[in-house]
């Protein structure tokens, strides 16, 4: 009987604690555990598209520590998985290339760029700048290549200024990104008055804000707790008993806000996206209008403007 599925999903959960907020799992323990527990597994493991995924991040950790060899030891096992497989022979060239230039071996990248560029010339023009630059300056008719630094799709990450978030989610700088929809959920540019207002109370009552988003999840943590069911031996990593609202500074972390065009009394519902520990898939979404909560659910909560819509409707019916 195979062993291999079990033991990915050892890999996979003590993948997941290494990247808690609160881990110490050192590079060097990372590795370890999972050359070790990849040795264990048996043949199968090529099969489950899990170990693809842990095989990709090997190689990116063999990148981080500059370790040529052993990152080509586990490109070989990657491409030895049946997912490999899928992508055509010179999609597999260029990341290869790639790794092997990120890695530091120019040499080595070459090789497979070339392998890449007889199958389809235009394919790594397509990619990373810094491999399709290398890659030119090597060919007999170099092209001309777009200048990085003009583009027509010039794109700014709007943001905005929270300094009481930065302080309880230990934060490295105060800014928070966020998008601004428009009444198709597309996004804009440019926010409308309402929209303005929305961002300005958020800015102006943040510890405020904060405060409800976390005592409402505190309520509603024990069901949550429930319905996740971590065993004992997990459930202190990722979703451990709280007693206050501060034992969530070390669970979640903010990812994009999301101001709606839906308005009530001349201020937008907002949505707020968490990562958090206990679902590092689905994550935290909470759609809130000025201090009030609306619904709390999964991150796709915070660009659901039906959500906002129905509490819309429902005040005023």
């Amino acid at each position: 009987m195979s062993n291999a599925e079990k033991i990915i999903n050892e890999i996979d959960i003590f993948l997941e604690k290494s990247m808690l907020k609160t881990s110490t799992i050192t590079g060097e323990e990372f590795i370890s555990f999972i050359e070790e527990k990849w040795e264990e597994a048996d043949d199968e493991k090529h099969d489950i598209y899990q170990a693809y995924i842990i095989s990709s991040r090997m190689i990116n950790e063999y990148i981080r520590e500059k370790d040529f060899e052993n990152m080509m030891r586990w490109l070989e096992i990657s491409d030895r998985h049946s997912a490999a497989h899928k992508n055509a022979s010179y999609i597999r060239n260029y990341y290869a290339g790639e790794c092997c230039l990120e890695c530091g071996n120019e040499e080595k990248a070459l090789e497979y760029f070339n392998l890449c560029y007889a199958e389809n010339q235009e394919y790594i023009f397509s990619r990373a700048p810094f491999c399709y630059e290398f890659f030119n300056k090597h060919l007999d008719h170099p092209r001309n290549l777009p200048d990085q630094n003009e583009s027509d799709d010039d794109y700014f990450e709007l943001s905005i200024e929270l300094k009481h978030w930065q302080t309880f989610f230990q934060k490295e700088d105060p800014e928070f990104y966020y998008e601004l929809l428009d009444e198709e959920d597309d996004y804009m540019d440019e926010p409308t008055p309402a929209q303005e207002n929305g961002l300005h109370y958020l800015q102006e009552n943040q510890e405020v804000v904060l405060e409800k988003i976390l005592a409402e999840l505190l309520k509603q943590y024990p069901g949550l707790q429930k319905n996740y069911n971590y065993s004992e031996e997990d459930k202190t990593d990722f979703m451990p008993d709280l007693k206050d609202i501060q034992g969530f500074a070390h669970l979640l972390s903010p990812t994009y806000f999301y101001v709606t065009s839906v308005v009530k009394d001349h201020y937008p519902y907002i949505g707020l996206g968490f990562s958090c520990s206990w679902d590092s898939e689905h994550g935290l979404g909470i759609m809130i209008h000025k201090d009030r909560i609306i619904e709390i659910g999964s991150a796709a909560t915070a660009f659901d403007s039906w959500a906002a819509e129905k509490d819309l409707n429902s005040i005023n019916s």
